[in-house]
């Protein structure tokens, strides 16, 4: 006679939702005042915050014209962004697709959650670096912002503008914005796209930028 196995006591189910904690996103460059649109009207409140990872001009975004943007970086420091606390209807499946729309990603890969305790969920973009240590040096960030300026206005210098507008600053942005200057000729950040457009300093800020 077989034995009899006998089924596992039954485990209660309550009849309710698993809780989520509510999503924000860690803004550390253009999303803090540009987060776009779709992003901007589930925004229910801005914190103040010191990113809990590096970031630095470590990569050349063709949506900036060729232009050096911030990202997660080893090289660089934490610097003061914001939280971007959505509201709590939303999870956090649409709150990656949204970043994701707003970084013009075709997938959800570069989009991450930041592993931090507390009762929010943090996600943020972080893109992967593409200049070398040998690019990231003040003159050559400088060199491929002033090129960028001819693809219009969303450029280098644009995007460092409105970065320093919300009070980002990273170890390599002071020597980086004194480079655009004396490259460019211009007495103010404000004035070098004008001053680029109307010299030639485009074709000498190509030299030596690989």
């Amino acid at each position: 006679m077989s034995a009899v196995t006998a089924d596992p006591p039954a485990v209660p189910l309550l009849d309710r939702a698993v809780p989520q904690r509510q999503v924000a996103i860690v803004a550390y460059g253009s999303v803090i005042d540009d987060p776009g649109p779709a992003i901007r009207r589930l925004v229910v409140e801005r914190r103040l915050c010191r990113t809990p990872f590096p970031v630095e001009f470590a990569r050349v975004s063709p949506r900036w014209g060729g232009g050096p943007v911030l990202v997660p970086c080893s090289r660089g420091g934490p610097v003061d962004g914001r939280l971007l606390v959505l509201s709590p209807g939303v999870g956090i499946g649409a709150a990656v697709e949204l970043l994701r729309q707003r970084e013009g990603l075709p997938g959800g890969r570069g989009i991450v959650e930041v592993a931090v305790s507390g009762p929010l969920l943090l996600i943020a973009a972080s893109l992967p670096l593409n200049l070398t240590p040998e690019h990231m040096t003040p003159f050559a960030l400088a060199r491929r912002a002033i090129a960028s300026v001819a693809h219009g206005p969303r450029n280098g210098v644009a995007y460092l503008r409105q970065v320093l507008r919300a009070g980002v600053r990273t170890p390599l942005t002071r020597a980086y914005e004194q480079a655009l200057l004396e490259l460019s000729g211009a007495s103010s950040l404000g004035e070098v796209e004008l001053v680029v457009r109307g010299s030639s300093v485009v074709e000498g800020g190509l030299n030596g930028m690989g």
